[in-house]
């Protein structure tokens, strides 16, 4: 399945500074993968941040305001390739970019993010395979670089845009709701579920509990490494009003016939 993967989300600082003090073999960084068609995050960059390219696309409160400012620049390629783009008008900030893959490989935005595909995507529509970044202009930047390997074949629309950042709304609960942006994060962070057909939030501290928020030792940052590795934590998504729960987000990247899913409520650690 098609993964967007950023490097790091919601990473801990306390839980990785406890896990290292009590295990000094190296081991690569894991990285969370959300599942397309299972939870993505809106105020990430897969829905609502990378939004520019797209249409129909839930764009919540707080979500950045991507207005086109020139033609959109569409190029296929093979291997690492660079894209010139023209020049950018005075006015733009950032460079919207929405990327295919076209055969099995792993695709990197210029931010370090990253589309990976594997055999079963090629059966699969491109909406299926393609994600969206929208990533910072740096001055004197007329090009783009989509860096994978030598063999690897993609697509990759983009544009220079410029964006704003729209306000959180607030509930009548005081609780305030939205996508995640450089001010921080909401009370209530916007999700999308069941294959985009559910838009809804999850709070924040449900997202930081099922990340090991609430680890306080080197033994129970130890403990809940080891039962993430097949674990997947199920969070509650409620309506902008917090309370109306109307579905379920899928947090974790374990996968096989041993993975479990389980209610966040049931982590023996608690929040």
């Amino acid at each position: 399945m098609s993964m967007l993967e950023m490097d790091p989300i919601f990473s801990t600082a306390l839980r990785g500074a406890l896990a290292a003090m009590v295990k000094n073999t190296p081991r690569a960084r894991r990285r969370w993968r959300w599942r397309v068609g299972t939870g993505v995050f809106a105020g990430l960059t897969l829905v609502a941040g990378g939004a520019a390219l797209a249409t129909g696309v839930f764009s919540p409160p707080g979500a950045p305001l991507d207005s086109p400012l020139a033609k959109i620049v569409t190029a296929t390629r093979t291997g690492t390739a660079t894209i010139a783009l023209g020049n950018p008008s005075a006015t733009s900030t950032d460079l919207s970019l929405s990327l295919t893959c076209l055969t099995v490989g792993t695709f990197y935005f210029p931010n370090g993010s990253s589309l990976s595909c594997d055999t079963a995507d090629m059966s699969q529509p491109p909406i299926n395979r393609t994600a969206s970044e929208v990533v910072p202009l740096a001055a004197g930047v007329d090009s783009v670089v989509v860096t994978n390997g030598a063999d690897n074949s993609w697509t990759l629309q983009a544009t220079y845009v410029n964006q704003i950042v729209t306000p959180w709304g607030v509930n009548a609960n005081g609780q305030t709701y939205g996508a995640t942006n450089q001010n921080g994060t909401p009370d209530l962070v916007a999700v999308v579920i069941d294959q985009g057909t559910i838009h809804g939030y999850v709070k924040a501290s449900d997202l930081s509990c099922a990340e090991g928020g609430d680890v306080k030792s080197p033994a129970e940052a130890l403990t809940w490494d080891k039962e993430s590795r097949n674990r997947n934590i199920s969070i509650p998504v409620f309506e902008s009003d917090g309370t109306t729960v109307i579905g379920k987000f899928i947090m974790g990247d374990a996968e096989g016939s041993t993975a479990v899913t389980v209610p966040l409520s049931s982590l023996a650690l608690g929040c």
